[in-house]
């Protein structure tokens, strides 16, 4: 039953937001009882598919999934803590930043700029705690994503980088010398960024990305590897 339901949903028989049918209906239609037809719809939201509303029924999630693929990428964040996956991660996060960060210095503008900036104000109040400006090196990243308005990469990332990425920088960020040096990184993107410089702006980050691999591989006394 579920799975005949989930594949409606990404057929779009069922868009995002529409009441699926009740209990009654469902039992008719499937033959089946009350509470297979609950399990059924219960396995669907814990996919993230649907949702249920307090006395009204159950609906297709606004999200079509993107719920369901954040919550299982953050449960792969929480239980990998190897090296590899640091590595590996910050190979995602060169593809994926630097499509967005090229895509966002091209409508450089509104409230995405806003929210980058206020990331560095809080990265410049955190310089004497080196834990306090790991994690807002990462939102400032995850906020560059998300401004740049690829949902795909949105989820992909809200998944990954508070808490896999979150512990890479706080692995990572190991002397005041390295915190005045990304804080020096982080301000020259968000400045081309605003400039419009798309290509000045994916290569500085490009470097800055590349200069926290070799760090980490560094740290683990590994080779340096092409990316």
């Amino acid at each position: 039953m579920a799975e005949v339901i989930e594949r409606e949903i990404v057929e779009a028989k069922w868009g995002p937001g529409t009441k699926l049918p009740g209990e009654e209906e469902l039992c008719a239609r499937f033959g089946a009882s009350r509470p297979a037809v609950r399990e059924a719809l219960q396995a669907l939201k814990t996919r993230g598919l649907v949702e249920s509303r307090r006395g009204s029924g159950s609906y297709v999630t606004s999200e079509r999934g993107a719920s369901g693929v954040r919550d299982m990428l953050a449960l792969y964040s929480a239980i990998r803590k190897d090296a590899q996956s640091f590595i590996e991660l910050m190979d995602l996060r060169l593809l994926v930043e630097n499509f967005c960060i090229r895509r966002l210095a091209g409508s450089a503008s509104g409230p995405g700029l806003d929210l980058l900036r206020q990331c560095l104000t809080r990265m410049e109040d955190s310089v004497d705690d080196l834990a306090k400006f790991g994690r807002e090196d990462i939102a400032f990243h995850l906020t560059l994503i998300e401004a740049a308005g690829h949902e795909l990469f949105s989820t992909i990332m809200r998944g990954l980088l508070p808490g896999l990425g979150v512990r890479f920088a706080l692995e990572t960020y190991t002397d005041a010398a390295l915190v005045s040096r990304n804080l020096a990184d982080h301000l020259a993107i968000f400045r081309l960024i605003k400039k419009g410089d798309g290509d000045a702006a994916e290569a500085r980050l490009t470097k800055h990305l590349l200069d926290s691999r070799r760090h980490l591989e560094s740290m683990l006394g590994e080779p340096s590897r092409p990316c």
